[in-house]
């Protein structure tokens, strides 16, 4: 593993990239698991849990904007509350399983227009294409386990 990270002069980024990419592995365990003859209920709200704790993850990045920058750092303290308020709203409201998950689509799409048309200069490059490349993945695997549940039924 040392080897790998010795090639390229920030090792930080590809670490990045693997926490990153590594985090959609347990979407990938979900969408299999949801094709065998178990719980799928209970593997849904497993997933949808994990896709919270994401959509939260989201909100520090922009906690850590504002912390770098001096200047209408209130803006983006706010934004990093809207994860976890968004997520809290769902949690008020009794929803399908299937619901969340459209619902959680929406909300990390919302998050990457966000960083793209409004922090684009306040974000490294590597990291918006790192968010560009996360998103559209977790959003096809989303996608592909709502489709498992709905074909399933």
């Amino acid at each position: 593993m040392k080897n790998i990270f010795r090639k390229y002069k920030n090792s930080e980024v590809i670490f990045a990239k693997l926490l990153g990419f590594g985090g959609l592995i347990p979407f990938i365990i979900g969408l299999i698991i949801l094709n065998f003859n178990i719980n799928k209920s209970q593997v849904l709200e497993i997933v949808i849990i994990y896709a919270y704790t994401i959509i939260a993850f989201l909100g520090g990045i922009y906690w850590g904007v504002g912390l770098n920058i001096k200047v209408i750092a209130k803006r983006y303290f706010f934004i990093s509350t809207l994860p976890t308020i968004l997520i809290f709203i769902s949690l008020l409201f009794s929803l399908s399983q299937i619901f969340k998950l459209i619902y959680l689509i929406v909300i990390l799409n919302f998050f990457l227009y966000l960083e793209f048309y409004f922090f684009k200069k306040k974000l490294s490059k590597w990291f918006l294409d790192l968010r560009i490349k996360l998103n559209i993945s977790l959003t096809v695997l989303l996608t592909l386990i709502i489709l498992s549940m709905y074909l399933s039924i």
